[in-house]
């Protein structure tokens, strides 16, 4: 897709990239034929209460506070080579009900330690060390020239939160040498309203008809869907002895399912039906196909209120007036500063990203909020915001389901913080 920046933005960067690597500039590309969009003022907040309309509508809001941890262990030869590098994202949830978040705490918590442990089968961070050092010793005496450095990290994903249900897919990334590393995605679905996980049995009037319905959709996928196609030629290569039905059947299991903001999904693992080239392969039911199954407190809360976010600094006589429902810190030396909704948007979330060329844009590396909305409200924002390509993002949806994306930047006019939408920026050089 064609990224634009406008005029405007050109001149407002031209002073803070003069200085930057040609990776860090911004350009507007008149053969898109597209008009630049015009500067966008941020208007005053004329916030007093959260609306209540909105409250009742969608009930309490659902936070998630997510510490973002990396250990890295050297070489016991005193070499000072990283052999092994151990990270995790560690998640809090804020709920109204305080004993409802306590619940689903204490049981993040208990995952939490059972990843640093490890199940005795050559996970966890001491035993991968083991192995690190194990197979760093090896490669010194042979001499051979293979990579010693081994990784495993933990990442968070919300899939949905709201005041019914929090979806929360962590996976994990790990390399203890080859080819490439392996990754995996284990998911827990939470009643937020009493914090207990939930099972297939739970969110089903009729589990027999979800599973009936769910592999109908699957059926149609593989045999009309070219994504999804090559499963049954690699089941016919590598696993002949085993019908495809019941393949797809034993995709129903606690931790291999969801429900997101589009409906209830679930998903395989890394070579169960398909190549490692076709990765992890998610087959998905809207909330609609799930009509007269799936139990209806579970379902999404319609969405009619509209809004935008905006930023102010906090030095701002008018930011006084922002309610402020949360503060994130992803480094406690960077600038400070507010971010809020103007009427309500949903699913908020400030993420990480890094800038990957050839088209990919800009891709999330980790969560550090989420919250399921902001309505006449804001949230409170300290990080480092770099010179050059920004590497902080927040993302909403709309009234309607649609996404939008702000990178957290500064203007080159003045030094202000401001939301540049993604879409206005590209790397060239």
């Amino acid at each position: 897709m064609k990224k634009t920046i406008t005029v405007f933005l050109i001149l407002c960067f031209a002073a803070a990239l003069a200085a930057c690597g040609a990776n860090d500039l911004y350009i507007h590309d008149p053969a898109s034929g597209a008009e630049p969009p015009a500067a966008k003022d941020t208007p005053a907040p004329v916030l007093t209460e959260p609306d209540p309309v909105v409250a009742e509508a969608l009930g309490g809001q659902v936070i998630l506070s997510v510490k973002n941890e990396m250990q890295s262990f050297a070489a016991p030869d005193g070499s000072g080579k990283t052999i092994l590098s151990f990270g995790t994202d560690t998640v809090k949830v804020v709920l109204d009900d305080r004993a409802a978040a306590e619940k689903i705490n204490q049981f993040l918590a208990m995952k939490d330690e059972m990843y640093y442990t490890g199940s005795g089968a050559g996970d966890g961070m001491y035993e991968l060390l083991e192995l690190a050092t194990d197979n760093y010793t090896l490669v010194k005496e042979l001499g051979t020239s293979q990579n010693t450095e081994f990784s495993c990290t933990r990442s968070v994903i919300v899939e949905r939160g709201d005041s019914r249900i929090l979806s929360l897919r962590y996976r994990v990334n790990s390399y203890t040498g080859g080819a490439h590393g392996l990754y995996a995605d284990r998911v827990f679905v939470f009643d937020t309203a009493t914090g207990s996980l939930l099972k297939l049995d739970d969110i089903a009037s009729d589990r027999a008809a979800l599973e009936e319905a769910m592999l109908a959709k699957m059926t149609d996928l593989i045999e009309n869907d070219v994504r999804y196609q090559p499963v049954k030629e690699y089941m016919k290569a590598f696993q002949p002895d085993l019908e495809l039905n019941d393949a797809l059947r034993s995709l129903f299991r606690e931790g291999s399912w969801l429900l997101d903001d589009e409906g209830f999904a679930v998903f395989s693992d890394l070579y169960e039906i398909g190549s490692y080239a076709d990765g992890i392969l998610r087959f998905s039911l809207s909330y609609e196909e799930l009509d007269g199954i799936l139990r209806e407190e579970y379902l999404p809360f319609a969405r009619s209120e509209s809004g935008e976010l905006f930023i102010r600094s906090i030095d701002s006589p008018r930011s006084a007036s922002v309610i402020l429902v949360d503060k994130v810190t992803t480094d406690e030396k960077g600038s400070e500063f507010r971010v809020f909704s103007q009427g309500t948007v949903y699913d908020v979330s400030i993420d990480s990203v890094v800038y990957i060329s050839d088209h990919v844009g800009f891709y999330q590396t980790t969560t550090h909020w989420y919250c399921s909305y902001l309505s006449n409200a804001g949230v409170q924002v300290q990080t480092l915001i770099p010179d050059g390509m920004p590497d902080l993002m927040i993302r909403y949806l709309d009234e309607n389901g649609q996404p939008h994306s702000f990178l957290i930047t500064r203007s080159g006019e003045d030094g202000t913080v401001i939301l540049l939408e993604e879409e206005h920026v590209e790397a060239v050089g």
